[in-house]
């Protein structure tokens, strides 16, 4: 006879004490059930992806008049196809600066006529030059513009108010787009809520301005000039930024604040609320390869506000396949519900007239989209702190309850199965990183890009497999098979709550994520307790009820996260390695999810069967990646998954110390944008064969050079030194003037031993933290809009004592933009019709010339 503890006091504990084979046990069951277990959750994740698809049903002009005070979609789609009907809206072109001004001009005209007597408005044209600092992708530049246009409208308010509400949006796009999503749905939404709120009879209680910007893509130009230099600037409290990083779905809140609590106040009640703080901190951590304009208002304007947009289906941002006809209606009555609400709400909030002290960042999220959950980093720690000590009362509870006893047996058995579990994920993990790498290896990356559900084959199935695996070889030969196994579940929890402790020592707002998990966890067992159900099979039952709710969230996670970032990875560089990311995250969100599940694994009888089930998912989706099925990108128009290419046919100019051009040469030059480029289109252009490095100044890893006869262009950048002048022993002035492109970027690059200290066009030149050759490299971007414009200025260089010879290499590239204005060579046009149909390829001319002065 099997010892039993001395403190078994009844048959049924004695029962469930003394160790039992699975095989006998009444507590086990058969392997298919955790296969119907993975069926249910594979159910339940497309159900949860499903009512994330869900979009409010437009509201038509026939149907107004029983919704007086709605948005109207149909307005807004009718506006929107007029202003993606005239094209590309670049920044210094005519459709930007011309047609559509007029088009903005003309509808906000229409709004005016048709306004209650009651309301005031009036619209201003603003054309602004400028210039500031700006650290964008972790490069510092000086950000320069010259007669960029913003169109901007004032719905006034009670009593000559002095605090406005800016609602922001921008109406450029970039050249190869017509810019429907971005940002084109936030410009017309726009429209018709000032339409809705221009024919109230009641005015708010503060201003509403209505900023449509024409230069963002530029990047982030315009929205700086009307924050510094506006005559309404000054009196802008909150901002509600527009923006868009995909096509359709719904606009999500990603931004809030910053340290403004009493905002989510408002945003809590719109009618589809929608919104992440993971999404916040994953933004501001850098890991997105964008910035927006809210980041301008804050800066610059010291705004606090609400940053949203629209991220679903990003393969078509900032491609030929952000039109109008792509954007669901119901998206439209999103954004618009969402946005009137607000800017009603903030601008008739007290908070605008007595700024609240509410110091401190917000948890915010929404529960599929139908209500919103929002509270303070203070709230967040208690509210933490409290579900860690309830997580480990309950494990301490249970340990007693179950008759384990606080004894050194129970805890090195308990130390096992914590190993078991831990070295279980770090094999999965390890395993996933394996399978990722080797991809990369044999250039087979990517497969889940155009087919995202390659994904759960590829690494859910095996993550699923390998992390509890080790729990088999844990034993006690006197516990049984249903203690041993809610001794795992407690032990999976304890693992998170450690997590969930660490992220709220380190303040990351998205704990939330696990503290959801650690809650429904803690409060099923506390039921079990009570049911005194602990030790029947029936815990089972109330155990797997209580893991749906926080199931669901997490799958509600997994999905947004992936929707974001596997278009993301068509973009983010040749020198990262998307495999690896998205299986890393993969893993991740496997594990957060069926981790409360796998616990009970141990359960299983045969269940090599159920392991083998997983394994022939993998090997089979594996086997995909190679296939046809397995290939990255789609050029299907309905559902597009392309690969973006940037070209540059490019004359080169390499100037001495004299001025006097001593090499040049021209070629077309690859930029490479994602992990398969150039090899994934080397069978279909074949000028790809004379490829050659740029040479030791370039890294070949990002760019590409194919040589090349000269492109024609006809407004050649010109660089001159107006004056050079020693304004003492150390300090050489320059003034330089350089024209010719509405595009152009000056690198400024000093010789060893001196040090440029001032830049005319800021006030106080930040020191780059940018660097090449171990010196510090300066950066320049200029754009001009409206109007041609010189790009002219001073800079001082720190030099050696009465030293007064050359300073500095200076390069000058200009890229230029407009189709209608520059002619591509036969060469040039010959090379892009060999990409593929599946391919976005961006293709521009450009010149770079260096100088040494």
């Amino acid at each position: 006879m099997r010892k039993r503890y001395d403190f078994v006091n009844n048959a049924e504990d004695n029962r469930d004490l003394e160790f039992t084979p699975k095989k006998n046990s009444i507590h086990s069951v058969p392997f298919y059930a955790g296969i119907g277990i993975l069926a249910f959750l594979t159910v339940l994740y497309w159900s949860v992806y499903l009512i994330d698809s869900i979009l409010p049903n437009p509201l038509t002009i026939a149907e107004e008049s029983n919704h007086p005070d709605s948005f109207i979609a149909e307005r807004a789609i009718h506006d929107l196809q007029l202003l993606t009907s005239i094209g590309p809206r670049i920044t210094g072109g005519y459709e930007n600066e011309v047609l559509a001004v007029d088009f903005l001009k003309r509808e906000i005209n229409f709004i005016k006529q048709q306004a209650h007597a009651n309301q005031k408005i009036e619209l201003d044209l603003q054309v602004v030059s400028g210039a500031y600092n700006l650290e964008l992708l972790l490069v510092d530049q000086i950000n320069s513009y010259a007669n960029v246009q913003n169109v901007v409208v004032k719905l006034y308010g009670k009593n000559n108010s002095t605090n406005s509400v800016l609602i922001n949006s921008h109406f450029d796009s970039v050249p190869t787009s017509p810019g429907g999503s971005d940002d084109g749905i936030n410009v017309v939404a726009m429209l018709e809520v000032l339409r809705k709120l221009s024919r109230s009879p009641e005015r708010p209680l503060h201003n509403i301005i209505f900023l449509f910007n024409g230069a963002e893509e530029t990047p982030l130009q315009a929205s700086h000039g009307f924050i510094t230099q506006h005559k309404w600037a000054s009196e802008c409290k909150v901002v509600i930024n527009l923006e868009a990083a995909g096509a359709g779905g719904k606009i999500i809140l990603f931004q809030s604040g910053p340290e403004t609590p009493w905002l989510m106040n408002y945003y809590n009640k719109v009618p589809h609320p929608y919104g992440q703080a993971a999404g916040e901190e994953i933004f501001q951590s850098g890991w997105i390869p964008s910035d927006t304009d809210f980041r301008i208002f804050r800066d610059f304007g010291g705004l606090v506000g609400m940053d949203m947009a629209f991220f679903k289906n990003g393969y078509r941002y900032h491609t030929k396949y952000d039109g109008f006809k792509n954007i669901p209606l119901g998206s439209y009555q999103h954004v618009g519900d969402n946005v009137l609400f607000l800017t009603r709400s903030i601008a008739n909030a007290p908070e605008l007239l007595d700024p609240v002290p509410t110091p401190g960042k917000t948890v915010y999220f929404d529960v599929l989209g139908w209500f919103m959950v929002s509270y303070t980093t203070f709230t967040a720690t208690i509210l933490n702190s409290v579900a860690v000590i309830l997580s480990i009362s309950v494990f301490l509870f249970s340990l007693i309850d179950l008759k384990l006893g606080l004894r050194k047996s129970t805890f090195i058995y308990l130390g096992v199965t914590l190993a078991a579990i831990l070295g279980s994920w770090v094999v999965a993990g390890i395993s996933v990183f394996v399978i990722s790498f080797l991809l990369d290896i044999a250039n087979s990356t990517m497969s889940w890009y155009a087919n995202p559900w390659v994904i759960f084959g590829l690494y859910a199935a095996p993550t699923i497999a390998l992390s509890g695996f080790l729990l088999f070889f844990v034993n006690h030969e006197k516990l049984s098979l249903n203690i041993r196994c809610q001794s795992q579940a407690h032990i999976m929890r304890i693992i998170w709550t450690v997590f969930l402790l660490v992220g709220t020592i380190l303040k990351i707002r998205t704990m939330y994520v696990v503290l959801i998990p650690i809650l429904f966890s803690s409060v099923g067992f506390i039921v079990i307790h009570g049911l005194r159900w602990q030790h029947t099979s029936r815990w089972q039952v109330v155990y797997l009820i209580s893991l749906i709710p926080p199931t669901i969230t997490s799958m509600y996670q997994m999905s947004q996260t992936l929707l974001m970032f596997i278009p993301l990875t068509g973009r983010m560089g040749c020198d990262k390695n998307p495999e690896v990311i998205i299986s890393l995250m993969t893993v991740f969100f496997t594990i957060l999810i069926t981790s409360p599940y796998v616990a009970l694994i141990t359960l299983l009888r045969d269940s090599k069967y159920f392991f083998t089930f997983l394994g022939v998912a993998f090997i089979t989706f594996f086997i995909i990646v190679f296939t046809p099925l397995g290939f990255p990108y789609s050029g299907d128009t309905a559902s597009p998954a392309p690969q973006r290419h940037w070209l540059m046919h490019t004359k080169r100019l390499f100037h001495n110390e004299a001025g006097v051009v001593e090499n040049t040469d021209a070629g077309i030059f690859f930029l490479n944008l994602d992990r398969n480029s150039p090899n994934s289109i080397r069978s279909y252009v074949k000028h790809l064969s004379k490829a050659k490095p740029l040479g030791e100044d370039c890294d070949k890893k990002y760019s590409t050079w194919i040589p090349a006869n000269q492109p024609v262009i006809h407004e050649p950048v010109t660089f001159t030194v107006n004056s050079k002048e020693q304004i003492n022993s150390t300090v050489i002035r320059y003034n330089v003037t350089s024209s010719g492109s509405d595009r152009l970027a000056m690198y400024m690059l000093p010789k060893p031993n001196m040090k440029i200290v001032r830049i005319s066009l800021i006030e106080s030149l930040k020191q780059s933290d940018y660097s090449y050759d171990n010196k510090q490299l300066y950066f320049i971007l200029f754009t001009y809009g409206k109007d041609p414009a010189n790009l002219t200025f001073t800079f001082d260089v720190e030099v050696p004592s009465d030293y007064n010879g050359t300073t500095l290499h200076l390069a000058l590239s200009a890229v230029y933009v407009h189709d209608n204005k520059f002619v591509k060579t036969p060469y040039y046009l010959n090379v892009l019709k060999q990409f593929p149909e599946w391919a976005d390829v961006t293709a521009q001319l450009a010149s770079y010339s260096s100088y040494i002065v």
